[in-house]
């Protein structure tokens, strides 16, 4: 459910057609498919800005924000990212080529036969949707207008229709945002929170279940770690592999530092 009336205007990617699509998902399917995993009846956890818990029961999805061609082009990035994360999450079967490297005692592993510019379209993809959503789950993640506009164009320039352009065209991305990604998952599967929200000035967090996603627009906000882990532009991403301690303390944190932060006054 939304907290605003929905009324159908232009899409809010290419801003030329008709946002006719239902059902559009701000974070994809494939990546809260543990959401509801092992809970009868069917429910997780929705955390509030407030730091309240409630029960959720399904994906937030909302109308009327895109139009159908955009959608496509969305799903065709998802559905290889898709493929991606299930070979993240079980790299004994990967086909594509990644390296484990221990650095400073973090493991960290880089997707090396995976474009960086693909995997900045799709996180900006996620960051971009949860910014102009207008469910309460996302209501206190909210972008800088001008930063919100440069990722949009940045999507709308390069996402593609069909999966085999995509590919070719990712190899002559240019432009990419350059802002602070810091992408973290459990070494094991240990189900995480779902939620999404403004961490602090400039600083912005979203929690999949499996992942955990750091942003920050201003590097003096950016900790030492997120830049010495995380990734910057041209080089092979990276992905932090948290041990099960701490993708707990990491997850035990967020209904904390939504209480502690405070937005500052216009």
């Amino acid at each position: 459910m939304t907290n605003k009336k929905e009324i159908i205007q232009n899409c809010n990617l290419c801003k030329t057609r008709i946002a006719d699509k239902l059902n559009s998902h701000i974070i994809p399917k494939f990546m809260c498919k543990r959401l509801f995993e092992d809970a009868n009846p069917r429910h997780s956890i929705q955390v509030s800005k407030d730091g309240i818990r409630t029960k959720l029961q399904d994906i937030p999805k909302e109308n009327h924000i895109f139009c159908s061609w955009c959608e496509k082009r969305l799903e065709k990035l998802e559905t290889y990212f898709s493929k991606v994360f299930t070979e993240v999450n079980s790299l004994q079967n990967a086909r594509r080529k990644y390296k484990l490297e221990n650095i400073q005692n973090q493991e960290i592993l880089h997707c090396e036969e995976i474009s960086p510019s693909l995997f900045y379209l799709f996180l900006y993809s996620l960051i971009w949707r949860c910014s102009i959503s207008k469910d309460l789950l996302y209501d206190t993640f909210s972008i800088e207008s001008h930063i919100e506009e440069e990722i949009r164009v940045f999507l709308n320039n390069n996402l593609q229709e069909l999966h085999s352009d995509l590919l070719e065209h990712s190899k002559k991305i240019e432009n990419v945002p350059n802002y602070y990604l810091c992408l973290i998952k459990p070494k094991y599967k240990t189900r995480g929170i779902f939620s999404a929200y403004n961490s602090g000035p400039n600083s912005y967090a979203i929690y999949t279940v499996d992942y955990a996603l750091f942003f920050y627009t201003n590097e003096k906000d950016c900790p030492i770690a997120h830049k010495l882990f995380g990734n910057s532009m041209n080089e092979t991403f990276k992905i932090v592999i948290g041990s099960d301690e701490s993708w707990k303390k990491l997850n035990n944190l967020v209904v904390q530092n939504m209480l502690d932060y405070k937005k500052p006054l216009a």
